[in-house]
């Protein structure tokens, strides 16, 4: 893989976990279950606005949905913990390429 390649893989990945929810539908409540990290491929975050009335950290899952979950629950950010240290250990293992 290319550097230009691996720059725009980078990219998009921070652009998909960093999208800001509210260009699309609304999240208006949370989810009440625990979404396991083998199910999501990305996130994005929703602050209050306008027309969103809540925080909420949206997973997008590998099956096309978008999951509203409360940012405050330690579940969440430690999926987006791990989330990060993927795209990271990408950037890595590329940029010693």
């Amino acid at each position: 893989m290319t550097r230009a390649s691996v720059i725009v893989l980078m990219v998009v990945a921070l652009s998909v976990l960093y999208t800001d929810a509210s260009a699309g539908s609304c999240c208006r409540k949370y989810t009440k279950g625990i979404i396991h990290m083998t199910f999501i491929k990305g996130y994005s975050i929703q602050t209050i606005t306008r027309n969103c009335h809540i925080d909420a950290v949206i997973f997008h899952t590998n099956r096309g949905k978008n999951i509203c979950t409360d940012p405050s629950k330690a579940w969440v950010m430690g999926n987006i913990r791990k989330l990060r240290e993927k795209v990271q250990a990408i950037s890595k293992k590329h940029s010693r390429a």
